[in-house]
Protein backbone atom coordinates (compact mmCIF):
# COMPACT_ATOMS: atom_id res chain seq x y z
CA UNK A 1 0.00 0.00 0.00
CA UNK A 2 2.95 2.02 0.57
CA UNK A 3 4.50 1.96 -2.79
CA UNK A 4 1.75 4.37 -4.42
CA UNK A 5 3.97 6.96 -5.67
CA UNK A 6 3.05 10.78 -3.66
CA UNK A 7 3.35 13.52 -6.55
CA UNK A 8 4.39 15.70 -3.48
CA UNK A 9 7.53 14.30 -2.67
CA UNK A 10 11.03 14.41 -3.65
CA UNK A 11 13.46 12.33 -2.40
CA UNK A 12 11.49 10.94 0.10
CA UNK A 13 11.01 14.09 2.09
CA UNK A 14 7.85 16.78 1.54
CA UNK A 15 8.57 19.59 -1.56
CA UNK A 16 7.16 22.14 0.58
CA UNK A 17 10.11 21.98 3.10
CA UNK A 18 12.50 22.76 1.00
CA UNK A 19 13.58 26.40 0.73
CA UNK A 20 11.53 28.51 -2.41
CA UNK A 21 8.49 30.12 -3.04
CA UNK A 22 4.74 29.08 -2.52
CA UNK A 23 4.01 29.08 -6.45
CA UNK A 24 6.93 27.28 -7.41
CA UNK A 25 6.05 23.80 -9.18
CA UNK A 26 6.18 20.36 -7.81
CA UNK A 27 9.32 18.52 -10.04
CA UNK A 28 6.64 15.79 -10.49
CA UNK A 29 4.16 17.82 -11.87
CA UNK A 30 6.45 20.25 -14.30
CA UNK A 31 5.68 19.03 -17.61
CA UNK A 32 7.45 21.67 -18.70
CA UNK A 33 11.09 19.68 -17.57
CA UNK A 34 12.95 18.72 -20.73
CA UNK A 35 13.18 15.09 -21.71
CA UNK A 36 10.17 13.82 -19.87
CA UNK A 37 8.12 11.12 -21.54
CA UNK A 38 4.02 11.12 -21.53
CA UNK A 39 1.92 8.43 -22.30
CA UNK A 40 -1.58 9.28 -23.25
CA UNK A 41 -3.96 6.63 -22.32
CA UNK A 42 -7.83 7.04 -24.20
CA UNK A 43 -10.80 4.64 -23.86
CA UNK A 44 -11.03 5.06 -27.85
CA UNK A 45 -9.71 5.19 -31.34
CA UNK A 46 -10.44 6.25 -35.11
CA UNK A 47 -12.09 5.62 -37.05
CA UNK A 48 -14.73 5.90 -34.18
CA UNK A 49 -15.37 9.30 -34.40
CA UNK A 50 -16.03 10.33 -30.60
CA UNK A 51 -14.35 12.61 -28.40
CA UNK A 52 -12.44 10.58 -26.55
CA UNK A 53 -11.31 8.94 -29.51
CA UNK A 54 -10.03 12.47 -31.40
CA UNK A 55 -9.01 15.09 -28.68
CA UNK A 56 -6.46 12.89 -27.16
CA UNK A 57 -5.17 12.09 -30.72
CA UNK A 58 -4.62 15.67 -31.07
CA UNK A 59 -3.40 16.12 -27.41
CA UNK A 60 -0.95 13.53 -27.91
CA UNK A 61 0.23 15.00 -31.45
CA UNK A 62 0.47 19.04 -29.93
CA UNK A 63 2.24 17.72 -26.95
CA UNK A 64 4.85 15.79 -29.05
CA UNK A 65 5.27 19.14 -30.95
CA UNK A 66 5.77 20.63 -27.59
CA UNK A 67 8.15 18.51 -26.35
CA UNK A 68 10.54 18.85 -28.82
CA UNK A 69 10.24 22.48 -28.61
CA UNK A 70 10.71 21.93 -25.13
CA UNK A 71 14.09 19.77 -25.59
CA UNK A 72 15.23 22.00 -28.60
CA UNK A 73 15.35 25.28 -26.61
CA UNK A 74 16.72 23.20 -23.21
CA UNK A 75 19.95 21.83 -25.94
CA UNK A 76 20.38 25.11 -27.45
CA UNK A 77 20.80 26.52 -23.54
CA UNK A 78 23.24 23.65 -22.59
CA UNK A 79 25.13 23.07 -26.35
CA UNK A 80 24.00 19.68 -26.40
CA UNK A 81 22.32 17.71 -29.16
CA UNK A 82 18.44 17.21 -29.34
CA UNK A 83 17.23 13.99 -29.05
CA UNK A 84 15.31 12.38 -31.35
CA UNK A 85 13.63 9.71 -29.24
CA UNK A 86 9.60 9.69 -29.33
CA UNK A 87 8.48 11.60 -26.11
CA UNK A 88 5.04 11.18 -26.31
CA UNK A 89 3.28 7.49 -26.92
CA UNK A 90 -0.62 7.40 -27.70
CA UNK A 91 -1.93 4.29 -25.89
CA UNK A 92 -5.54 2.84 -27.56
CA UNK A 93 -7.34 0.12 -27.77
CA UNK A 94 -7.70 -2.59 -30.02
CA UNK A 95 -10.65 -4.54 -30.67
CA UNK A 96 -9.28 -8.09 -31.19
CA UNK A 97 -12.50 -9.56 -32.12
CA UNK A 98 -13.76 -8.83 -35.73
CA UNK A 99 -17.02 -8.22 -34.77
CA UNK A 100 -16.68 -5.66 -32.49
CA UNK A 101 -14.75 -4.16 -35.23
CA UNK A 102 -17.37 -4.53 -37.80
CA UNK A 103 -19.90 -3.07 -35.36
CA UNK A 104 -18.38 -0.05 -34.43
CA UNK A 105 -15.70 0.72 -37.47
CA UNK A 106 -18.13 -0.67 -39.79
CA UNK A 107 -17.33 -3.20 -42.85
CA UNK A 108 -15.49 -0.73 -44.72
CA UNK A 109 -12.46 -0.12 -41.67
CA UNK A 110 -12.34 -3.83 -40.80
CA UNK A 111 -8.38 -3.63 -39.67
CA UNK A 112 -6.67 -7.20 -40.25
CA UNK A 113 -4.07 -6.06 -38.04
CA UNK A 114 -2.99 -3.54 -35.15
CA UNK A 115 -0.58 -1.93 -37.85
CA UNK A 116 -3.69 -1.73 -40.37
CA UNK A 117 -5.57 0.68 -38.20
CA UNK A 118 -2.34 2.65 -37.29
CA UNK A 119 -1.58 3.27 -40.42
CA UNK A 120 -5.33 4.88 -40.77
CA UNK A 121 -4.92 6.89 -37.76
CA UNK A 122 -1.23 8.10 -39.30
CA UNK A 123 -2.97 9.18 -42.35
CA UNK A 124 -5.50 10.90 -40.33
CA UNK A 125 -3.23 13.30 -38.99
CA UNK A 126 -1.55 14.08 -42.42
CA UNK A 127 -4.65 14.95 -43.22
CA UNK A 128 -5.14 17.15 -40.44
CA UNK A 129 -1.65 19.22 -41.08
CA UNK A 130 0.47 17.48 -38.60
CA UNK A 131 3.17 15.87 -41.16
CA UNK A 132 6.33 15.40 -38.24
CA UNK A 133 3.90 13.91 -36.12
CA UNK A 134 2.24 11.17 -37.97
CA UNK A 135 6.01 9.98 -39.04
CA UNK A 136 6.19 6.72 -37.26
CA UNK A 137 9.56 7.11 -36.48
CA UNK A 138 10.17 10.72 -35.23
CA UNK A 139 6.83 11.97 -34.59
CA UNK A 140 3.77 10.25 -32.35
CA UNK A 141 4.48 7.03 -31.19
CA UNK A 142 1.05 4.74 -31.01
CA UNK A 143 0.61 1.40 -28.62
CA UNK A 144 -2.20 -0.63 -28.28
CA UNK A 145 -3.80 -2.35 -25.92
CA UNK A 146 -6.29 -5.22 -25.88
CA UNK A 147 -9.77 -4.21 -25.54
CA UNK A 148 -13.39 -5.78 -25.84
CA UNK A 149 -16.61 -3.37 -27.16
CA UNK A 150 -19.88 -3.68 -24.84
CA UNK A 151 -22.86 -3.00 -26.71
CA UNK A 152 -25.00 -2.26 -24.21
CA UNK A 153 -22.56 0.85 -22.58
CA UNK A 154 -21.82 1.99 -25.99
CA UNK A 155 -18.43 1.75 -24.88
CA UNK A 156 -15.05 0.15 -25.20
CA UNK A 157 -12.98 -1.79 -22.29
CA UNK A 158 -9.55 -2.64 -21.68
CA UNK A 159 -8.67 -6.28 -21.28
CA UNK A 160 -5.88 -7.33 -18.90
CA UNK A 161 -3.61 -5.28 -17.70
CA UNK A 162 -2.83 -1.90 -19.60
CA UNK A 163 0.13 -0.85 -17.75
CA UNK A 164 1.76 -4.46 -17.71
CA UNK A 165 1.31 -4.49 -22.03
CA UNK A 166 2.81 -0.90 -21.40
CA UNK A 167 6.01 -2.35 -19.30
CA UNK A 168 6.16 -5.30 -21.55
CA UNK A 169 6.92 -2.69 -24.62
CA UNK A 170 8.51 -0.10 -22.88
CA UNK A 171 11.68 0.16 -20.48
CA UNK A 172 10.73 -0.18 -17.20
CA UNK A 173 12.81 2.73 -15.75
CA UNK A 174 11.23 5.20 -18.75
CA UNK A 175 7.56 4.52 -16.64
CA UNK A 176 8.92 5.43 -13.34
CA UNK A 177 9.93 8.81 -14.76
CA UNK A 178 7.07 9.58 -16.78
CA UNK A 179 3.81 11.12 -17.27
CA UNK A 180 0.50 9.63 -17.59
CA UNK A 181 -2.50 11.49 -18.91
CA UNK A 182 -5.56 8.98 -17.84
CA UNK A 183 -8.43 10.31 -20.47
CA UNK A 184 -11.84 9.24 -18.89
CA UNK A 185 -9.63 8.07 -15.93
CA UNK A 186 -13.01 6.60 -13.89
CA UNK A 187 -13.95 5.15 -17.49
CA UNK A 188 -10.60 3.07 -17.77
CA UNK A 189 -10.73 1.59 -14.31
CA UNK A 190 -14.17 0.39 -13.73
CA UNK A 191 -13.51 -2.99 -15.00
CA UNK A 192 -9.91 -3.15 -15.31
CA UNK A 193 -7.74 -6.51 -14.54
CA UNK A 194 -6.25 -6.20 -11.08
CA UNK A 195 -2.66 -4.92 -11.20
CA UNK A 196 -0.22 -2.01 -10.00
CA UNK A 197 -1.80 0.78 -9.76
CA UNK A 198 -0.95 3.94 -12.24
CA UNK A 199 0.01 6.06 -9.32
CA UNK A 200 2.74 3.19 -8.69
CA UNK A 201 4.04 2.53 -11.88
CA UNK A 202 4.03 6.70 -13.32
CA UNK A 203 6.24 9.17 -11.40
CA UNK A 204 2.84 11.66 -12.16
CA UNK A 205 -0.75 10.85 -13.42
CA UNK A 206 -3.12 13.36 -15.06
CA UNK A 207 -6.60 12.55 -15.40
CA UNK A 208 -8.88 14.34 -17.91
CA UNK A 209 -12.48 13.63 -17.03
CA UNK A 210 -14.97 14.14 -20.57
CA UNK A 211 -18.11 12.60 -19.93
CA UNK A 212 -20.66 13.37 -17.42
CA UNK A 213 -21.68 9.77 -16.89
CA UNK A 214 -24.00 10.38 -13.94
CA UNK A 215 -26.14 12.64 -15.77
CA UNK A 216 -26.73 9.69 -18.83
CA UNK A 217 -27.37 7.06 -15.61
CA UNK A 218 -30.07 9.41 -14.04
CA UNK A 219 -32.02 9.97 -17.61
CA UNK A 220 -32.73 6.18 -17.91
CA UNK A 221 -35.41 4.14 -15.64
CA UNK A 222 -32.30 2.28 -13.73
CA UNK A 223 -31.15 5.85 -12.74
CA UNK A 224 -32.74 5.78 -9.24
CA UNK A 225 -29.68 3.54 -8.11
CA UNK A 226 -27.17 3.21 -10.81
CA UNK A 227 -26.58 7.00 -11.01
CA UNK A 228 -25.14 7.30 -6.79
CA UNK A 229 -23.59 4.01 -7.45
CA UNK A 230 -21.77 5.47 -10.38
CA UNK A 231 -21.07 9.27 -8.74
CA UNK A 232 -19.26 6.94 -5.98
CA UNK A 233 -17.46 4.81 -8.00
CA UNK A 234 -16.49 7.22 -10.32
CA UNK A 235 -14.95 9.27 -7.67
CA UNK A 236 -13.32 6.56 -5.79
CA UNK A 237 -11.37 5.73 -9.19
CA UNK A 238 -10.15 8.69 -9.87
CA UNK A 239 -9.33 9.88 -6.28
CA UNK A 240 -7.47 6.33 -6.51
CA UNK A 241 -5.28 6.49 -9.58
CA UNK A 242 -5.07 10.36 -10.35
CA UNK A 243 -2.34 12.88 -8.95
CA UNK A 244 -3.93 15.63 -10.64
CA UNK A 245 -8.04 15.86 -11.81
CA UNK A 246 -8.60 18.41 -14.48
CA UNK A 247 -12.59 18.55 -15.42
CA UNK A 248 -13.45 20.43 -18.07
CA UNK A 249 -16.06 22.80 -16.72
CA UNK A 250 -17.75 22.89 -13.34
CA UNK A 251 -20.90 20.61 -14.07
CA UNK A 252 -18.95 17.52 -13.16
CA UNK A 253 -19.63 16.08 -9.77
CA UNK A 254 -16.52 17.01 -7.23
CA UNK A 255 -14.02 13.82 -7.49
CA UNK A 256 -11.22 14.73 -4.76
CA UNK A 257 -11.42 18.42 -3.97
CA UNK A 258 -7.85 18.95 -3.35
CA UNK A 259 -6.54 17.51 -6.62
CA UNK A 260 -9.24 18.77 -9.20
CA UNK A 261 -9.39 21.82 -11.15
CA UNK A 262 -11.83 23.07 -13.91
CA UNK A 263 -9.79 23.96 -17.43
CA UNK A 264 -10.78 23.61 -21.28
CA UNK A 265 -7.85 22.02 -22.43
CA UNK A 266 -9.39 20.89 -25.54
CA UNK A 267 -8.90 22.83 -28.86
CA UNK A 268 -10.25 22.42 -32.65
CA UNK A 269 -8.66 21.74 -35.87
CA UNK A 270 -6.94 23.97 -37.81
CA UNK A 271 -9.48 23.45 -40.43
CA UNK A 272 -12.39 25.24 -38.51
CA UNK A 273 -9.70 28.14 -37.70
CA UNK A 274 -9.32 28.55 -41.37
CA UNK A 275 -12.92 29.05 -41.87
CA UNK A 276 -12.83 31.52 -39.07
CA UNK A 277 -10.31 33.86 -40.58
CA UNK A 278 -11.66 33.53 -44.12
CA UNK A 279 -14.97 34.92 -42.54
CA UNK A 280 -12.76 37.61 -41.01
CA UNK A 281 -11.05 38.42 -44.10
CA UNK A 282 -14.47 38.38 -46.19
CA UNK A 283 -16.12 40.87 -43.30
CA UNK A 284 -13.32 43.43 -43.74
CA UNK A 285 -13.59 43.10 -47.83
CA UNK A 286 -17.71 44.10 -47.29
CA UNK A 287 -16.58 46.89 -44.65
CA UNK A 288 -13.93 48.36 -47.27
CA UNK A 289 -16.32 48.47 -50.26
CA UNK A 290 -18.92 49.39 -47.64
CA UNK A 291 -21.27 46.41 -48.43
CA UNK A 292 -21.78 45.42 -45.24
CA UNK A 293 -25.80 45.46 -44.33
CA UNK A 294 -26.88 45.97 -40.83
CA UNK A 295 -30.26 44.53 -41.48
CA UNK A 296 -30.39 40.94 -43.18
CA UNK A 297 -33.44 39.07 -44.53
CA UNK A 298 -34.27 36.64 -41.62
CA UNK A 299 -36.76 34.87 -44.08
CA UNK A 300 -33.69 33.20 -45.79
CA UNK A 301 -33.62 29.28 -44.76
CA UNK A 302 -30.15 27.88 -44.44
CA UNK A 303 -29.16 30.03 -41.69
CA UNK A 304 -29.65 27.68 -38.90
CA UNK A 305 -28.30 24.60 -38.37
CA UNK A 306 -27.63 21.80 -35.04
CA UNK A 307 -24.41 19.26 -35.94
CA UNK A 308 -23.98 16.33 -32.80
CA UNK A 309 -26.07 12.42 -32.18
CA UNK A 310 -29.62 12.44 -32.79
CA UNK A 311 -30.57 11.87 -29.61
CA UNK A 312 -33.35 13.30 -26.92
CA UNK A 313 -30.34 13.86 -24.17
CA UNK A 314 -28.66 16.32 -27.22
CA UNK A 315 -31.37 18.82 -26.57
CA UNK A 316 -34.37 18.35 -29.04
CA UNK A 317 -37.31 18.27 -26.38
CA UNK A 318 -35.65 21.86 -25.43
CA UNK A 319 -35.19 22.71 -29.11
CA UNK A 320 -39.12 21.68 -29.79
CA UNK A 321 -40.32 23.89 -27.01
CA UNK A 322 -38.52 27.10 -28.01
CA UNK A 323 -39.44 26.32 -31.67
CA UNK A 324 -43.05 26.80 -30.49
CA UNK A 325 -42.57 29.39 -28.21
CA UNK A 326 -40.68 31.40 -31.07
CA UNK A 327 -44.01 30.55 -33.05
CA UNK A 328 -46.20 32.01 -30.79
CA UNK A 329 -43.86 35.56 -30.63
CA UNK A 330 -43.28 35.72 -34.87
CA UNK A 331 -46.09 33.31 -36.26
CA UNK A 332 -43.92 30.98 -37.56
CA UNK A 333 -41.01 28.91 -37.00
CA UNK A 334 -37.35 29.05 -37.67
CA UNK A 335 -36.02 27.20 -40.54
CA UNK A 336 -33.07 24.61 -39.24
CA UNK A 337 -30.75 22.20 -40.91
CA UNK A 338 -29.62 19.12 -38.42
CA UNK A 339 -26.86 16.65 -38.83
CA UNK A 340 -25.72 13.74 -37.57
CA UNK A 341 -27.31 10.01 -37.03
CA UNK A 342 -28.61 8.36 -33.43
CA UNK A 343 -30.31 5.63 -32.50
CA UNK A 344 -33.29 8.05 -31.53
CA UNK A 345 -33.41 9.66 -35.01
CA UNK A 346 -36.48 8.15 -36.14
CA UNK A 347 -39.08 9.56 -33.29
CA UNK A 348 -37.20 13.12 -33.40
CA UNK A 349 -38.20 13.55 -37.28
CA UNK A 350 -41.77 12.46 -36.08
CA UNK A 351 -41.97 14.99 -33.20
CA UNK A 352 -40.54 17.44 -36.11
CA UNK A 353 -42.61 16.89 -39.37
CA UNK A 354 -45.83 16.44 -37.33
CA UNK A 355 -48.23 13.65 -37.44
CA UNK A 356 -49.15 14.26 -41.26
CA UNK A 357 -45.47 14.22 -42.57
CA UNK A 358 -43.70 11.48 -40.79
CA UNK A 359 -46.41 9.34 -40.81
CA UNK A 360 -48.19 9.09 -44.23
CA UNK A 361 -44.76 10.25 -45.87
CA UNK A 362 -46.80 13.12 -47.48
CA UNK A 363 -49.54 15.12 -46.19
CA UNK A 364 -52.68 13.76 -46.87
CA UNK A 365 -56.52 14.81 -48.10
CA UNK A 366 -58.58 14.47 -45.64
CA UNK A 367 -61.57 15.48 -48.49
CA UNK A 368 -60.73 12.55 -50.78
CA UNK A 369 -64.05 10.83 -51.56
CA UNK A 370 -61.87 8.02 -53.24
CA UNK A 371 -63.11 4.40 -52.43
CA UNK A 372 -61.84 2.39 -54.84
CA UNK A 373 -60.62 -1.14 -53.73
CA UNK A 374 -56.52 -0.09 -54.51
CA UNK A 375 -57.37 2.90 -52.44
CA UNK A 376 -58.54 0.92 -49.34
CA UNK A 377 -55.24 -1.74 -50.19
CA UNK A 378 -52.98 1.42 -50.29
CA UNK A 379 -54.81 2.62 -47.04
CA UNK A 380 -54.20 -0.24 -45.25
CA UNK A 381 -50.71 -0.81 -46.12
CA UNK A 382 -49.82 2.48 -44.89
CA UNK A 383 -51.86 2.05 -41.09
CA UNK A 384 -49.71 -1.00 -41.12
CA UNK A 385 -46.58 0.94 -41.45
CA UNK A 386 -47.95 3.18 -38.82
CA UNK A 387 -45.45 3.49 -35.61
CA UNK A 388 -46.56 4.16 -32.22
CA UNK A 389 -46.23 7.70 -31.10
CA UNK A 390 -43.23 7.73 -28.76
CA UNK A 391 -44.24 11.15 -27.47
CA UNK A 392 -46.78 14.33 -27.34
CA UNK A 393 -44.41 15.64 -30.18
CA UNK A 394 -45.76 13.55 -32.54
CA UNK A 395 -49.69 14.73 -32.40
CA UNK A 396 -48.81 17.94 -33.90
CA UNK A 397 -50.43 19.37 -36.87
CA UNK A 398 -48.26 22.35 -38.29
CA UNK A 399 -44.74 20.59 -39.15
CA UNK A 400 -41.45 22.36 -38.42
CA UNK A 401 -39.10 23.26 -41.00
CA UNK A 402 -36.56 20.74 -40.02
CA UNK A 403 -34.40 18.98 -42.34
CA UNK A 404 -32.32 16.06 -40.98
CA UNK A 405 -28.84 15.69 -43.02
CA UNK A 406 -27.24 12.85 -41.88
CA UNK A 407 -23.65 12.74 -40.17
CA UNK A 408 -21.41 15.04 -42.11
CA UNK A 409 -17.83 16.74 -41.04
CA UNK A 410 -19.06 20.30 -39.44
CA UNK A 411 -16.43 21.52 -41.35
CA UNK A 412 -17.65 21.47 -44.35
CA UNK A 413 -20.71 23.73 -43.11
CA UNK A 414 -19.26 26.92 -43.08
CA UNK A 415 -22.31 28.06 -45.19
CA UNK A 416 -24.05 28.35 -42.59
CA UNK A 417 -24.23 31.80 -40.26
CA UNK A 418 -25.59 30.90 -36.73
CA UNK A 419 -25.23 27.54 -34.66
CA UNK A 420 -28.32 26.28 -32.48
CA UNK A 421 -27.62 24.46 -29.31
CA UNK A 422 -29.61 23.94 -26.35
CA UNK A 423 -28.55 20.59 -24.65
CA UNK A 424 -27.15 21.46 -21.18
CA UNK A 425 -26.26 17.31 -21.03
CA UNK A 426 -22.41 17.79 -22.34
CA UNK A 427 -19.40 18.51 -20.11
CA UNK A 428 -17.85 20.41 -22.75
CA UNK A 429 -19.56 20.86 -26.61
CA UNK A 430 -16.91 20.09 -28.84
CA UNK A 431 -19.09 21.07 -32.21
CA UNK A 432 -20.19 24.62 -29.84
CA UNK A 433 -16.20 25.32 -29.56
CA UNK A 434 -16.06 24.36 -33.61
CA UNK A 435 -18.78 26.67 -34.69
CA UNK A 436 -17.12 29.43 -32.32
CA UNK A 437 -13.78 29.18 -33.93
CA UNK A 438 -15.55 29.28 -37.26
CA UNK A 439 -16.39 32.47 -36.27
CA UNK A 440 -20.25 32.09 -36.53
CA UNK A 441 -23.15 32.93 -34.02
CA UNK A 442 -23.76 30.60 -31.45
CA UNK A 443 -27.24 30.56 -28.88
CA UNK A 444 -26.54 28.45 -26.05
CA UNK A 445 -28.12 28.57 -22.86
CA UNK A 446 -26.69 30.17 -20.02
CA UNK A 447 -25.03 27.26 -18.09
CA UNK A 448 -21.85 25.63 -16.21
CA UNK A 449 -20.99 23.59 -19.08
CA UNK A 450 -21.07 26.94 -21.42
CA UNK A 451 -18.97 29.03 -19.29
CA UNK A 452 -16.08 29.00 -21.43
CA UNK A 453 -17.93 29.83 -24.69
CA UNK A 454 -19.56 32.92 -22.87
CA UNK A 455 -16.31 34.85 -23.28
CA UNK A 456 -16.77 35.16 -26.96
CA UNK A 457 -18.51 38.13 -28.53
CA UNK A 458 -20.28 35.78 -31.15
CA UNK A 459 -21.53 33.67 -28.20
CA UNK A 460 -25.35 34.32 -27.31
CA UNK A 461 -26.28 33.25 -24.43
CA UNK A 462 -29.59 33.03 -23.38
CA UNK A 463 -31.63 32.34 -19.40
CA UNK A 464 -35.15 32.08 -20.24
CA UNK A 465 -37.40 31.56 -23.87
CA UNK A 466 -37.62 35.48 -24.54
CA UNK A 467 -33.78 35.76 -24.51
CA UNK A 468 -33.67 33.20 -26.93
CA UNK A 469 -35.99 34.65 -28.97
CA UNK A 470 -34.34 37.79 -29.25
CA UNK A 471 -30.67 36.52 -29.67
CA UNK A 472 -32.27 34.21 -32.58
CA UNK A 473 -33.72 37.62 -34.11
CA UNK A 474 -30.46 39.55 -33.87
CA UNK A 475 -28.67 36.64 -35.55
CA UNK A 476 -30.43 36.42 -38.25
CA UNK A 477 -30.26 40.24 -39.13
CA UNK A 478 -26.94 40.39 -38.40
CA UNK A 479 -23.63 39.21 -38.84
CA UNK A 480 -20.77 37.80 -36.41
CA UNK A 481 -18.38 39.99 -35.46
CA UNK A 482 -14.69 38.60 -37.21
CA UNK A 483 -12.50 36.41 -35.32
CA UNK A 484 -9.29 38.44 -34.22
CA UNK A 485 -5.87 36.89 -33.97
CA UNK A 486 -6.01 36.89 -30.73
CA UNK A 487 -9.63 35.41 -30.09
CA UNK A 488 -8.15 32.71 -32.81
CA UNK A 489 -5.34 31.59 -30.73
CA UNK A 490 -7.68 30.36 -27.98
CA UNK A 491 -9.20 28.07 -30.06
CA UNK A 492 -5.89 26.26 -31.14
CA UNK A 493 -4.66 23.18 -29.81
CA UNK A 494 -1.27 25.03 -29.12
CA UNK A 495 -2.92 27.18 -26.12
CA UNK A 496 -5.14 24.13 -24.97
CA UNK A 497 -1.68 22.13 -24.64
CA UNK A 498 -0.54 25.29 -22.66
CA UNK A 499 -3.55 25.16 -20.47
CA UNK A 500 -3.33 21.45 -19.68
CA UNK A 501 0.33 21.81 -18.71
CA UNK A 502 -0.73 25.13 -16.33
CA UNK A 503 -3.41 23.11 -14.41
CA UNK A 504 -1.55 19.91 -14.34
CA UNK A 505 1.24 21.42 -12.28
CA UNK A 506 0.97 21.36 -8.23
CA UNK A 507 2.80 24.33 -6.85
CA UNK A 508 4.35 24.21 -2.85
CA UNK A 509 1.38 25.58 -1.62
CA UNK A 510 -0.76 22.61 -3.07
CA UNK A 511 1.69 20.27 -1.83
CA UNK A 512 1.65 22.07 1.70
CA UNK A 513 -2.43 21.54 2.08
CA UNK A 514 -2.64 17.98 0.37
CA UNK A 515 0.25 17.06 3.31
CA UNK A 516 -2.02 18.35 5.71
CA UNK A 517 -5.03 17.36 4.52
CA UNK A 518 -3.91 13.80 4.62
CA UNK A 519 -5.71 12.06 1.98
CA UNK A 520 -2.44 10.22 0.28
CA UNK A 521 -3.33 6.81 3.07
CA UNK A 522 -6.89 6.75 1.49
CA UNK A 523 -6.36 6.99 -2.31
CA UNK A 524 -3.69 3.91 -1.10
CA UNK A 525 -6.57 1.85 0.37
CA UNK A 526 -8.89 2.62 -2.34
CA UNK A 527 -6.39 1.23 -4.94
CA UNK A 528 -5.77 -1.44 -3.04
CA UNK A 529 -9.14 -2.32 -2.23
CA UNK A 530 -10.02 -2.01 -5.51
CA UNK A 531 -7.00 -4.09 -6.44
CA UNK A 532 -8.47 -7.23 -4.70
CA UNK A 533 -12.08 -6.85 -5.07
CA UNK A 534 -10.96 -7.31 -9.14
CA UNK A 535 -9.42 -10.89 -8.40
CA UNK A 536 -13.16 -11.85 -8.64
CA UNK A 537 -14.56 -12.10 -12.47
CA UNK A 538 -17.83 -12.55 -10.99
CA UNK A 539 -17.99 -9.84 -9.28
CA UNK A 540 -17.31 -7.51 -12.33
CA UNK A 541 -20.52 -9.94 -13.71
CA UNK A 542 -22.50 -8.69 -11.56
CA UNK A 543 -21.69 -4.87 -12.37
CA UNK A 544 -22.49 -5.08 -15.69
CA UNK A 545 -18.90 -5.70 -17.50
CA UNK A 546 -20.35 -7.77 -19.41
CA UNK A 547 -17.34 -8.56 -21.98
CA UNK A 548 -14.61 -7.06 -20.22
CA UNK A 549 -15.72 -9.24 -17.05
CA UNK A 550 -13.28 -12.04 -17.33
CA UNK A 551 -10.27 -10.05 -16.51
CA UNK A 552 -8.76 -12.40 -14.85
CA UNK A 553 -9.11 -15.78 -16.67
CA UNK A 554 -7.98 -13.68 -19.49
CA UNK A 555 -4.84 -12.83 -18.17
CA UNK A 556 -3.92 -16.16 -17.07
CA UNK A 557 -4.42 -17.05 -20.47
CA UNK A 558 -2.75 -14.78 -21.86
CA UNK A 559 0.55 -15.30 -19.57
CA UNK A 560 -0.01 -18.90 -20.52
CA UNK A 561 -1.37 -20.30 -16.92
CA UNK A 562 -4.66 -20.96 -17.27
CA UNK A 563 -4.93 -24.64 -17.45
CA UNK A 564 -8.08 -24.40 -17.96
CA UNK A 565 -11.61 -24.47 -14.97
CA UNK A 566 -12.28 -28.44 -16.24
CA UNK A 567 -8.79 -29.40 -15.50
CA UNK A 568 -8.20 -27.45 -12.53
CA UNK A 569 -11.50 -29.08 -11.04
CA UNK A 570 -10.65 -32.75 -12.17
CA UNK A 571 -6.88 -32.37 -10.18
CA UNK A 572 -8.01 -30.35 -6.85
CA UNK A 573 -8.25 -32.45 -3.43
CA UNK A 574 -12.25 -32.12 -3.00
CA UNK A 575 -12.58 -34.12 -6.07
CA UNK A 576 -10.17 -36.69 -5.19
CA UNK A 577 -11.15 -36.99 -1.92
CA UNK A 578 -14.85 -37.54 -3.70
CA UNK A 579 -13.50 -40.57 -6.01
CA UNK A 580 -11.66 -42.45 -3.23
CA UNK A 581 -14.91 -42.03 -0.99
CA UNK A 582 -16.76 -43.07 -4.22
CA UNK A 583 -14.57 -46.23 -5.02
CA UNK A 584 -13.95 -47.25 -1.33
CA UNK A 585 -18.07 -47.77 -1.06
CA UNK A 586 -17.83 -49.82 -4.15
CA UNK A 587 -15.41 -51.84 -2.83
CA UNK A 588 -17.10 -52.50 0.28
Amino acid sequence: INQERDATVVNNDTFFQFDGDDDDITPQSDLLQPNRSIFVVTTAALPWRTGTAVNPLLRAAYLSRKMKEINKNSSNQTNTTTSEEQMVTLVIPWLELEEDRIELYGNNHNFNTSQEQEDYIRNWLRGAQMKEEADPVNGLRILFYPARYHSGLKSIFAMGDICATLRNQTEGSLLSNAVCVLEEPEHLNWYRCPGEGWTKVFGFVVGIVHTNYVEYASTQIHGLWTAPAIQVMSSAMIRAYCHKVIKLSGVLQTYAPEKECCENVHGVREDFIQEGRRRALAAASRSATNSASSELDEEIEGQVYFIGKILWAKGFEQMLQLQEFYHECTGKYFAIDVYGSGPEEGEIKRAFHGRKKSWFGEESDSESDSDTEDTFRDNLKKLKSIEVPKSLYEWRRKPIPANFCGPLDHALLGKYKTFVNPSTSEVLCTTTFEALAMGKFVIIPVHESNKFFLQFPNCLGYRNKWEFAANLRWALTHEPEPLTPELAKEFTWSAATDRLIRSSAITRREAKERYYLGKAKLDERIAYFHRELGKHDALRRVLGGGPASNQVRYELERQGLDQGNSDKFAMSSFVKAIKSSFISNQAA
